[in-house]
């Protein structure tokens, strides 16, 4: 049965659990198709989640819609949002064999970490995201885990982990000590100012920061917002050099010469071999030690691991590639469509253009956009 499962997969053979898979049926001919209206709300959670969304935001405005998740309940879990986003199934694409039944008694379901062959499979179905967008979310998700932990003597606050309510609360950084930046309400005379300060100035005074200004929130927004509108004149001084770069990541350039298909084929050998020499080490007596098999067995699990983190960073590196060339895709696009100025600033506007704002001094700012070697300095005044 292993075999011929095995067998199945190898042939590109993909089973589908449509009742666990949120836009698709089976069709009339047996192949996977587009449910219209569940498309829309995987559409809509990829969308939201580039927006800046956290996954509990995606979460509240799904049920607060009455959302049906796809086994018709309106109740969604992180997980199931997570899950739709990092399914490959979407772009039209299938990975086999991320999980594996050990054996047919325990039925214990493991992690493929290499342990069985895996197969991936393009253009299998009809897609519903672009991998544009499919890549740019995993490359987003990566972002926000990366995000360092500041220390906090109040800990009233964690700035270690991604903040979906504003979105200078991750992009704001002082250029003195490279701390981000808090929103605070100020309070005096009956009146109320917004403004923003360094965390590590507001927790611990000059000790470590010694000259972090306090900026208002609103000529923050004025200067992002006067920055972002000026992308169509700084932009199509960049926009043929952008899209030559583009150009060569699509054409999938090789990564350090290293060959991916080779990678996976050695795996599988490796594989093969280390079940067969288990076998062989099985079946010798007890208190039986072979040193040669034992050093082959150890040759192969060093190798294996070595090959298994290749491949991890090969395909870090293509999410990378892929989100890079639709982030200049979407300027271009940008720069040729946009017909006006945005009126007003708005958070999601800000999280889709840019990278990071550094305070450089009371009256500076220096904002990077989401665009490699795209920076411009804005006054506050």
């Amino acid at each position: 049965m292993i075999w011929g499962i095995q067998k199945g997969r190898e042939a590109g053979n993909v089973p589908f659990q449509y009742k666990k898979l949120l836009g698709y049926r089976r069709g009339p001919d047996g192949q996977p198709e587009i449910i219209t209206e569940e498309a829309e709300t995987v559409k809509r959670i990829f969308r939201r989640y580039l927006d800046g969304c956290s996954l509990g935001q995606i979460k509240a405005e799904l049920e607060k819609d009455k959302v049906p998740t796809s086994c018709g309940v309106q109740s969604w879990t992180y997980q199931v949002i997570h899950n739709i986003l990092v399914n490959e199934k979407y772009i039209g694409d299938a990975l086999l064999q991320k999980t594996y039944t050990t054996d047919c008694i325990s039925k214990t379901v493991k992690k493929n970490q290499g342990d069985r062959p895996m197969v991936y499979v393009e253009r299998n179905h009809p897609a519903i995201v672009s991998k544009a967008m499919f890549y740019q979310v995993r490359e987003e998700m990566a972002r926000r885990a990366s995000k360092r932990k500041v220390m906090q003597k109040t800990g009233k606050t964690e700035q270690g982990k991604y903040s979906a309510k504003y979105a200078l609360s991750e992009l704001l950084v002082c250029g003195e000590c490279g701390t981000p930046y808090k929103r605070c309400t100020w309070a005096g005379n009956g009146k109320k100012r917004i403004v923003w300060r360094c965390v590590s100035r507001l927790e611990f005074g000059t000790k470590f920061c010694h000259n972090s200004p306090t900026l208002d929130e609103d000529k923050l927004h004025r200067a992002i917002l006067e920055a972002i509108n000026g992308l169509d004149q700084t932009g199509q001084e960049i926009a043929e050099e952008f899209l030559d770069i583009a150009s060569l990541v699509q054409q999938g350039q090789e990564c350090g010469g290293v060959d991916p298909l080779a990678l996976r084929q050695r795996l599988t050998a490796l594989t093969a071999e280390q079940a067969v020499l288990m076998e062989q080490a099985l079946a010798l007596p007890e208190d039986t030690e072979n040193k040669e098999l034992n050093a082959r067995l150890r040759e192969i699990a060093e190798e294996r691991e070595s090959i298994l983190h290749q491949l991890g960073t090969l395909q870090q590196a293509d999410e990378r590639q892929a989100g890079q060339a639709a982030r200049m895709n979407s300027l271009r696009e940008f720069v040729e469509k946009r017909e006006a100025k945005f009126a007003a600033y708005d958070d999601a506007i800000t999280r889709k253009f840019v990278e990071q704002v550094t305070v450089l001094d009371a009256e500076t700012i220096r904002v990077k956009f989401r665009y490699p070697g795209l920076e411009v300095d804005k006054s506050l005044n």
